[in-house]
């Protein structure tokens, strides 16, 4: 997935957020590709965790500031990602047999990718709009 300013939500800490995510997954994929996923995914998986927390708390910070009616929606949506990254991180504690760092791979890409479509490209840009309509 590329980054595109389509993508913009107009808060530039929260774009400038979403940009490394996308930087980051597409990483990811790269190490996929070139079969070297052992050495990537658990760096990812740290930085998704970090990257969540921080993101979410600015992105919830700035619909409660601007008293964004969908504020619930994205709380409810951030909670259920955390969710998938503790399953995420779990599977990546346990023991690694030959295959399962590229099986935690596709996993995270297709976790992460699925949030990219649901999320930023629904919710955000809900955000991003209400936004842009409030100035």
């Amino acid at each position: 997935m590329e980054w595109s300013d389509k993508l913009a939500v107009g808060v530039a800490t929260i774009d400038s957020q979403h940009k490394e995510l996308f930087k980051r997954i597409d990483n990811l994929v790269l190490a996929i590709k070139q079969h070297r996923c052992k050495s990537e995914i658990d760096g990812t998986l740290k930085f998704l965790d970090d990257y969540a927390r921080v993101h979410f708390a600015e992105e919830e910070k700035h619909m409660r500031e601007t008293h964004y009616a969908g504020y619930e929606e994205q709380v409810e949506a951030h909670k259920r990602y955390l969710a998938a990254l503790v399953e995420l991180k779990a599977e990546a504690a346990l023991p690694r047999v030959s295959g399962s760092s590229y099986d935690l791979s596709a996993t995270t890409n297709q976790v992460v990718v699925d949030w990219i479509v649901d999320h930023i490209l629904k919710l955000d840009m809900q955000f991003g709009n209400y936004l842009k309509n409030r100035s």
